[in-house]
């Protein structure tokens, strides 16, 4: 750090001390006894934001301690640096969102923006700061990357702002870097890469793929449930007799959960092709609770393992590899091209509500729609074609 004349006086008790930077390191000088020569002293701490902070907090109320015997809570919030607010908000954070969400952010904040901001004062982050931080990341990540990153730094100012620590939060001043596609802020990106399968392309998996696997791609393909759901399906939640599916629980690391969000708990509609897949497993797993489980009779861990072994038939059979959620696409985006109701498509996918469906597969819609204009255009060139005809010659 380069030299400076930064200067702060700090009341504590009946005392006065003078915080300065001298040889990139903080000093602090003060007068022992009223009339006695000032004393100064070297803290040995390097001039950081953070450092400053343990000076005011921890070696002043020390040095007043040794000499008085009294101490007193120091601590005013303007002096908070990022890293101390952090550990705050993610002691909150850790209870209220799922073990993998929990890790997965404070992975992001350790790795992306504690390098950046740690040390600084909450107080003193400017929208510019931001801006520069966020281009500064663009360099070596894609927007959508940058856009996570974003999203968990804008939580730990948000509830700084809730709790008055700061005055306002600088990221919403700044614009997210833009993607093409929309984002959700949900616990994971399920909804991005949207690459749905062709009909042929489904037959040769189905064709290629055996076992459990089999079952697997023809039930997601035929029902648009999550994998993790999939994976955490029992035998009791399927009712043959009514044909419906009950979905309220999933897998995250290999520990049973409830579903990610209250409109994910659902019952949906078995079709006929879930209901084949589903009787077909049950010739393998009909002694087991769970309708799918490992080579090794045991639960999934995650539904990982199924996407590795679903990209190597991809690969054998020369098909675009693409990620498993996107049978899940393949089911929404046919059903609503081909005009199916879009409300009965949402609750069938869990989303909150159709709104949130047709954000993501409007474009399917829009195909959908294409060739129901084809149709009309087909069926009017028959219908009441020898009425308009003899209208014409009549007209003439």
């Amino acid at each position: 750090m380069a030299k400076s004349n930064k200067r702060e006086k700090v009341n504590y008790l009946d005392f006065t001390f003078t915080i300065f930077e001298k040889y990139d390191k903080w000093q602090i000088s003060f007068y022992p006894v009223k009339g006695q020569p000032l004393k100064k002293k070297t803290t040995g701490l390097e001039a950081t934001a953070s450092n400053l902070i343990i000076v005011k907090r921890e070696i002043i109320p020390s040095i007043v301690e040794y000499l008085t015997g009294k101490v007193e809570l120091f601590v005013q919030k303007e002096d908070l640096c990022v890293q101390e607010w952090a550990e705050e908000f993610f002691i909150v954070h850790k209870d209220k969102v799922r073990s993998h969400v929990y890790k997965r952010n404070l992975g992001h904040y350790n790795n992306h923006i504690k390098p950046y901001f740690g040390d600084k004062l909450l107080h003193l982050i400017k929208p510019i700061d931001i801006e520069k931080w966020q281009n500064k990341l663009l360099k070596e990540f894609k927007h959508l990357t940058v856009q996570k990153y974003r999203s968990v730094f804008l939580s730990i100012f948000d509830y700084a702002v809730k709790n008055e620590v700061v005055e306002s939060n600088p990221i919403r001043k700044v614009e997210s870097p833009k993607t093409i596609e929309k984002v959700t802020m949900h616990d994971n990106d399920e909804e991005n890469d949207i690459f749905p399968f062709s009909e042929a392309e489904i037959k040769t998996l189905l064709e290629k793929a055996d076992g459990y696997l089999k079952n697997f791609i023809m039930l997601m393909y035929a029902s648009g449930i999550r994998p993790g759901e999939i994976i955490a399906l029992s035998w009791n939640d399927i009712d043959f007799n009514k044909k419906q599916i009950n979905i309220y629980k999933t897998i995250v690391n290999g520990k049973i959960g409830p579903v990610k969000t209250q409109s994910s708990k659902r019952k949906i509609d078995m079709l006929p092709l879930a209901e084949m897949a589903l009787k077909e497993q049950y010739k393998i797993t009909s002694n087991n609770e769970y309708i799918f489980i490992s080579n090794q009779k045991k639960l999934f861990y995650s539904h990982d393992i199924i996407n590795v072994r679903l990209k190597k038939v991809l690969k054998a059979n020369k098909i675009q590899v693409r990620k498993l959620y996107n049978l899940r696409h393949t089911f929404a985006s046919q059903l609503i091209a081909a005009g199916e109701d879009i409300t009965w498509v949402s609750k069938t996918l869990g989303h909150k509500d159709a709104q949130t469906t047709l954000m993501y597969y409007t474009k399917f819609i829009k195909k959908g729609e294409n060739e129901r204009l084809e149709k009309i255009s087909k069926i009017g060139a028959n219908f009441g074609a020898n009425i308009f005809d003899s209208g014409l010659k009549a007209d003439k």
